[in-house]
């Protein structure tokens, strides 16, 4: 679709990355945690934004072109959907008992972990000019370091606000990086540069 141009989904990213800081704020992390429909809702549009800023990378080829950097980009894409599949259960149904739900649920932290391997693909390909190609490794560590900081036992209101702000930052730089360099590139006569 035209609409989707590389710039759009980096605006949605842009547009999505307040969102888990949001849900923090209102539903606290794994300590408090409660399912709720609005808490689907926020994550679902947090989860949108980040997906629409990975798919605006790989449409600029930040990986590479290899198959098998495709591939690793596929696959942060559908794991993303399917947190997202997670997300749109629990706006409709959040006490759902369903093995689907509890199954979809694990692909919140596949998703973050895979990240840091879609960060480490796209710092090695060098396809992203200066502190943009060191963006997706940077929002990579967002889920890593607020998950070990949690299993630590160190979970307060000031740990929250960090974790909340370091998303928002990193997720917000993720779309920026995607809306700047689809740019630089709309006048570039190639294909691929075409959403």
């Amino acid at each position: 679709m035209k609409f989707f141009t590389t710039r759009i989904l980096g605006i949605i990213g842009i547009i999505g990355s307040p969102w888990a800081f949001i849900d923090f704020m209102n539903n606290g992390l794994y300590d408090r945690f409660v399912l709720t429909s609005m808490s689907g809702l926020r994550n679902f549009i947090f989860i949108t934004g980040w997906t629409c800023s990975i798919i605006g990378l790989y449409k600029l080829q930040a990986m590479g072109n290899k198959l098998w950097q495709k591939i690793i980009m596929i696959i942060q894409i559908v794991l993303l959907c399917l947190a997202n599949c997670w997300n749109i259960i629990e706006i409709f149904a959040p006490r759902s008992s369903s093995k689907i739900f509890d199954l979809l649920n694990l692909a919140w932290p596949i998703a973050g972990l895979w990240m840091l391997i879609t960060g480490i693909v796209i710092l090695f390909a060098k396809k992203l000019q200066g502190w943009k190609l060191y963006i997706p490794l940077f929002a990579s560590f967002w889920f890593i370091v607020t998950t070990l900081i949690y299993f630590t036992g160190y979970v307060s209101s000031s740990f929250l606000i960090a974790s909340g702000i370091y998303s928002m930052v990193a997720f917000s730089l993720l779309g920026f990086a995607v809306v700047i360099t689809s740019k630089k590139t709309s006048t570039v006569n190639q294909p691929y540069y075409k959403a």
